[in-house]
């Protein structure tokens, strides 16, 4: 579940992926479209820690 609030995404498990391993990792993916501006996010959080951007 994707949704956004100004600059600020949230992006909520599925009921069937919401533990990470420790040192894991996971991808996030959609489809949609949009006109206008919306540029690329350049910091990200996880449960209020920061993550790394690649």
């Amino acid at each position: 579940m994707f949704s956004q609030s100004g600059t600020n995404v949230t992006i909520s498990n599925a009921s069937y992926n919401g533990t990470i391993a420790v040192n894991g990792s996971a991808n996030t993916g959609f489809n949609g479209s949009w006109s206008g501006n919306n540029p690329s996010p350049t910091a990200f959080t996880l449960n209020g820690a920061s993550c790394s951007v690649s």
